[in-house]
């Protein structure tokens, strides 16, 4: 992908200049009042430094609740500032370019992404890697490489793939066989505990790790029996409560990296 060049804005930025102190010398001094201490010419910190009368006084002004300077001094910084306001301007304007050409170049590219991003639930491991595309988007970058854009595709592809195999979850009483997609560890009124994210047939459960397999692991396939319950707002996915006679079936890929 070609690198988008910085488009320089056409104002000067002597255009955002204000002269804080028209008419004056730049030898001439002003007397402003403390911007650390807003003038009371106290600190509010805990400090140790205090004055003769035992009060805490502002470092920068020493007590005094104002500050002394050069307007030329002045008018250095109010040419910062308004430099600095023209780089912000022109920093806008080459993200702005930037996200366009990408949009214009992968239409609806964004759309798609944020689309599925929303549609699955927490811990699947897919809308982790969505959102971390996402994300990229939406900061200073504004668009993705080559690479990214294929690994964009390819989770899309995989994504409509799984929607396509959804089914729904076997309720009551029954025995879950699938794969470990994510563990999570949380604290409860009960302790600390792992919850586990099992992959089955075209459908998901949610759960607490059996005892009998507290070794069990992202990738390891495992069957026990629970009892489940659909959720409210997807058949396809459930929950998990007092599992039994759990072990693993199979070890993943990671046991044996």
């Amino acid at each position: 992908m070609d690198t988008i060049p910085t488009i320089a804005t056409t104002a000067d930025w002597h255009a955002f200049y204000v002269d804080p102190y028209p008419g004056m010398k730049g030898s001439d001094r002003v007397v402003d009042s403390c911007g650390k201490c807003a003038g009371t010419g106290l600190y509010t910190a805990p400090t140790y430094v205090v004055d003769g009368e035992g009060r805490p006084y502002c470092f920068d002004c020493r007590g005094t609740g104002t500050r002394s300077r050069l307007v030329s001094s002045a008018r250095a910084t109010a040419r910062a500032h308004a430099k600095a306001q023209v780089e912000h301007i022109d920093t806008v304007r080459a993200i702005t370019a930037r996200r366009a050409a990408f949009e214009a170049q992968h239409p609806a590219l964004r759309d798609q992404l944020t689309d599925a991003h929303l549609s699955l639930r927490e811990g699947n491991p897919l809308r982790d890697r969505i959102g971390y595309l996402l994300e990229i988007l939406e900061s200073y970058v504004g668009e993705l490489t080559d690479d990214e854009v294929r690994d964009a595709h390819a989770l899309l592809e995989q994504y409509h793939v799984e929607q396509a195999a959804r089914r729904p979850v076997p309720t009551g009483r029954t025995i879950i066989q699938g794969e470990i997609l994510a563990t999570k560890t949380v604290d409860t009124q009960w302790g600390v505990t792992v919850k586990l994210l099992v992959q089955g047939a075209g459908w998901r459960v949610w759960g607490s790790r059996p005892s009998e397999i507290s070794t069990a692991e992202r990738g390891d396939v495992v069957e026990f029996t629970a009892t489940v319950s659909a959720s409210d707002d997807d058949d396809s996915f459930g929950f998990y409560s007092r599992p039994t006679k759990a072990h693993i079936l199979a070890a993943g890929i990671r046991r044996h990296a």
